[in-house]
């Protein structure tokens, strides 16, 4: 009888100092703005700041911190890549983007941990350089950077990354060179092409596929269906894996999409309207084949929850994946000079 009270009254004492580490935790997290306060001033929540040279270049990059005085929490890192035409300065991936929204109120305590740190880099656009994998150690750099200079309160088993367009093109490539970073990726109208062999070189990484059938840049058919089947054949857990499905894109709002291409709002509000309803005209399902329904506030954020790799956060001590064939570096280039073409007469005309 003494024994089971002891027990007893040891394991009470384990939960007791279990919540008090917690509450501590709490108390000094820092107290995010309401979604309410509008775009603008959660966009001046974030700091600017630039990683040391690595490859060719030295990124600078937009970052928000949940951690507030004497905070002892840890918290998972977001980074999003934008895509191209958002970045003709420093903070224009900021200013140009409603993906600073994850650093509202409402989208901080869906996070387990109740926050996480939000990182933009941005490609050097205003040098006519735009994602690519000649920026692969440089975007590294920037992670490592967030890591030394926040590592105290960043958990990096809990590393996720993401993108738009060319910034999810760049997410495959830094998921496939540095896998063991990561614990998910969710690339969005991912442009190029991503072989076999690349998906199993990351394996490891949880993916969640945003696309559109209707994309007028990226053929649903041809690109998205034997990606997504070759992510459900060489995944390591294709259950972890998702596919979103979109047919006509919205806003959050509830008005149609500028095109069917333009997915990153969907992620603005963790895939949810601003009413909290779910998007019309989309399915969801994971690699094994199950469907997916969300029902707020479940989200991408819900689905980090659940995620987490073996990443001690050591700069430099993966697999470093990052060799280019002569070859790939001959179409980057090709791919690079129509890309600054296009941004070019988006600068021209204004668009």
């Amino acid at each position: 009888m003494k024994l089971k009270r002891l027990i007893s009254l040891t394991l009470t004492l384990i939960m007791l100092i279990s919540s008090l580490a917690v509450s501590v935790a709490a108390a000094g997290r820092k107290e995010a703005l309401p979604t309410s306060a509008g775009i603008k001033a959660l966009r001046n929540e974030f700091a600017i700041d630039t990683a040391p040279k690595a490859g060719s270049h030295a990124l600078d990059y937009a970052y928000y911190s949940p951690v507030g005085k004497n905070d002892s929490g840890k918290y998972p890192l977001v980074i999003f890549l934008h895509g191209i035409g958002h970045a003709d300065y420093k903070g224009a991936q900021l200013d140009d983007s409603d993906f600073p929204y994850w650093a509202s109120r409402e989208l901080q305590s869906r996070f387990s941990e109740g926050g996480a740190f939000i990182l933009l880099p941005r490609a050097p656009e205003d040098k006519l350089v735009y994602w690519s994998k000649s920026l692969i150690e440089s975007l590294r750099a920037v992670i490592d950077d967030m890591i030394e200079k926040h590592g105290k309160n960043i958990d990096t088993s809990k590393i996720f990354i993401g993108g738009s367009s060319a910034g999810g093109e760049m997410t495959w490539d830094m998921i496939i060179a540095f896998p063991e970073y990561f614990a998910g990726a969710f690339p969005i109208a991912s442009t190029g092409t991503v072989s076999a062999s690349d998906v199993k070189e990351c394996s490891s990484v949880a993916i969640w596929m945003i696309s559109s059938k209707k994309d007028p840049v990226v053929s649903y058919a041809a690109t998205t269906t034997p990606l997504w089947n070759n992510v459900k054949n060489y995944n390591d857990n294709p259950a972890s894996c998702r596919l979103s499905s979109f047919s006509d894109v919205r806003e959050p709002g509830g008005s149609g999409a500028s095109d069917n291409h333009h997915m990153a709002k969907v992620v603005t509000y963790d895939f949810h309207m601003l009413n909290g309803a779910v998007y019309p005209d989309v399915t969801h399902e994971n690699g094994i084949g199950e469907e997916i329904s969300l029902v707020s506030p479940e989200g991408i954020i819900s689905w980090m929850n659940t995620l987490s790799s073996d990443y001690t956060g050591n700069a430099g001590d993966g697999s470093g994946n990052t060799n280019v064939s002569v070859m790939t570096n001959f179409f980057d280039a090709i791919r690079n000079f129509f890309l600054k073409i296009v941004n070019l007469f988006q600068r021209l005309f204004g668009l």
